[in-house]
């Protein structure tokens, strides 16, 4: 009986093995097909596929093993463009000293070019959302940086996925010990979630004179578009007793308002830090159940259960 036991538990992790890989595989098909199509559609005739890294800029083994897997992908796709041995680009990248990831300046996009000899750069970011990880893909004209096209998609989040988002190949070690990840964790965010085509990163929520300030980055992922947060009665808080709280000053980047909102146009791939407010706000508050940010009247983001720093 134990032994059927034993035998029928390891059918069923071969069997969730297999479906994981699967499932990732299918994703990475399905989204490099789309990407082959959209290159194509651009007459670019040579590419090239740098390291994928977070939305920090930081790469780990999964952005370069994801990029290596659309390389090869894209290689195969059978549209007329060529594209660069990853190999070979590190050595052209290494040599002259250039950036590596997918966070590529209009000089790094030049030099790149000319000296790999490619009209286009393929760039990627991932970020953990939930039980899946987004990837976010773009085309990059290698003469302006400016983005010609993109994609998105999300990989099933299974533990060698955890593990290889959690190698950074900067300090080239292997994911730390608990104590090593607690301190490295400080600066880092809360929690993450997508809405209106943003990604938001809630950074922390502070407590001080009867007033909750909470903070957050937000990056557009895609093409660049404006972003509203507003102020006032239509973001809100709620605290474990389920007390609400109006929104006081809204801000994006250095533009602010009070009570009202603010507008600012977000450009791709750069992290914007923002900020919401809440006044009046008693001192014996133990933690938030909810905040709601409204960003005009097309979406709103919701972050729950979160703790006060003081």
């Amino acid at each position: 009986m134990k032994s059927r036991r034993i035998i029928l538990l390891a059918m069923i992790f071969c069997l969730a093995t297999v479906y994981s890989a699967s499932a990732y595989e299918a994703e990475i098909k399905k989204m490099s097909a789309t990407m082959a199509e959209k290159i194509a559609a651009t007459e670019k005739n040579k590419i090239a596929v740098v390291d994928f890294t977070n939305l920090q800029g930081d790469v780990t083994e999964l952005g370069r093993f994801v990029a290596e897997e659309f390389s090869v992908a894209l290689a195969g796709a059978g549209k007329g463009f060529k594209v660069v041995d990853r190999t070979h680009l590190k050595s052209i990248i290494k040599e002259n000293k250039l950036s590596a990831t997918g966070l590529i300046d209009p000089e790094t996009a030049r030099k790149l070019g000319k000296i790999a000899g490619v009209d286009a750069l393929i760039t990627g970011t991932l970020t953990p959302l939930g039980d899946s990880v987004r990837i976010a893909v773009k085309i990059l004209d290698s003469s302006t940086a400016e983005i010609i096209d993109a994609t998105s998609g999300n990989l099933p989040k299974t533990e060698a996925v955890n593990v290889l988002f959690a190698t950074s190949l900067t300090a080239g070690a292997p994911v730390p010990s608990s104590e090593k990840r607690e301190k490295e964790n400080q600066g880092k965010p809360l929690q993450t979630t997508e809405a209106g085509g943003f990604i938001f990163q809630l950074m922390g929520c502070k407590l001080s004179n009867k007033n909750i300030t909470c903070s957050f980055v937000v990056t557009n992922p895609s093409k660049d578009k404006v972003l509203n947060i507003h102020g006032g009665e239509r973001s809100t808080l709620f605290d474990f007793e389920g007390n609400e709280y109006e929104a006081g000053k809204a801000q994006i980047a250095d533009l602010q308002e009070d009570n009202g909102y603010v507008q600012k146009r977000i450009i791709s791939g750069i992290p914007v830090k923002s900020s919401i407010s809440f006044v009046g706000i008693p001192e014996k508050i133990k933690g938030i159940s909810l905040l709601e940010v409204h960003c005009g009247s097309s979406f709103k983001v919701q972050f729950r259960n979160v703790p006060l720093s003081k």
